[in-house]
């Protein structure tokens, strides 16, 4: 295993635990990787309004892989390195394939995040309430999201769909079947639509061009889906133990889960190569 220089930790369901929040042993165990010259990075598929109480909670990420690959951002000097936004005919293509499904939009426009929420009970048919705060926290509330797009076109940069029954996401995926779009599972029942040929595994080949640093001494630890090319790109791959299957059938190794600070134990045992 070659010597790990930049780690890429997923959010929801790794670095966070279920309180949506770090440990105070995580941010210490962050924070000695950076001291020790090792460049953190968040990989996630968050807007950057989404990300700023977790950027000023641990000052040691320096980097972040945002938006599921399409935003990556340079927390010091404060300047986007790369954003990609949808093709305006294809936003217009996904809110036609979502009419008449039942869900909740979420938008993200100039790094900002838009939904359409009353409160956390509301958000329970749709399988994500226990988020509630984070989009209270991260997000504009907006009425009218398929309205907000078609008055930002050129400035949609993903739409997150949380449907409320798997029936209405398998409709919603046959009708943009063959679209250039990037597609992958999202939190609860949902769908994140991204540029065609954006994910975190770009974002992190590109994020190694910009440090040079070769990619064989980079590290990606993830639990979900949209995880599964930046596991595969990285030089190292560390599946969470809350994992879907498929990623800890591709990971080099496996970790303790997002609760009991797996991403921290991770990091001691193969950036600082501590005994645990």
């Amino acid at each position: 295993m070659a010597r790990v220089r930049l780690v890429a930790m997923d959010m929801d369901g790794t670095l966070l635990n279920s309180e949506h929040v770090t440990t105070p042993y995580t941010r210490a165990v962050l924070n000695r990787a950076a001291e020790a010259g090792c460049v953190l990075a968040l990989s996630t598929g968050r807007a950057l309004s989404e990300l700023r109480a977790h950027l000023e909670a641990v000052p040691a990420i320096g980097y972040v892989i945002g938006e599921s690959g399409a935003c990556l951002y340079d927390v010091a000097g404060k300047r986007a390195l790369r954003q990609v936004v949808l093709d305006d005919d294809e936003v217009d293509a996904v809110l036609k394939a979502a009419e008449g499904l039942d869900l909740i939009y979420q938008v993200f426009v100039d790094n900002q995040s838009y939904i359409r929420y009353d409160d956390a009970p509301s958000l329970e048919p749709y399988h994500i309430a226990g988020f509630a705060e984070a989009f209270q926290t991260g997000s504009v509330t907006h009425a009218d999201l398929p309205g907000l797009c078609r008055q930002n076109r050129g400035h949609v940069e993903k739409v997150n769909l949380y449907f409320s029954a798997d029936a209405d996401r398998l409709t919603f995926l046959r009708r943009i079947e063959g679209r250039p779009l990037a597609v992958t599972g999202s939190i609860g029942v949902g769908a994140e639509v991204s540029p065609l040929h954006i994910d975190k595994g770009t974002g992190l080949k590109l994020l190694c061009e910009h440090l040079d640093i070769p990619i064989s001494q980079t590290m990606a630890v993830g639990d979900g889906g949209n995880d599964l090319e930046i596991m595969s790109a990285a030089g190292f791959a560390v599946a969470m133990g809350n994992a879907i299957p498929e990623l800890r059938a591709l990971a080099d190794a496996v970790t303790e889960d997002n609760d009991h600070d797996g991403v921290a134990n991770a990091i001691r045992r193969y950036v600082l190569e501590e005994e645990i």
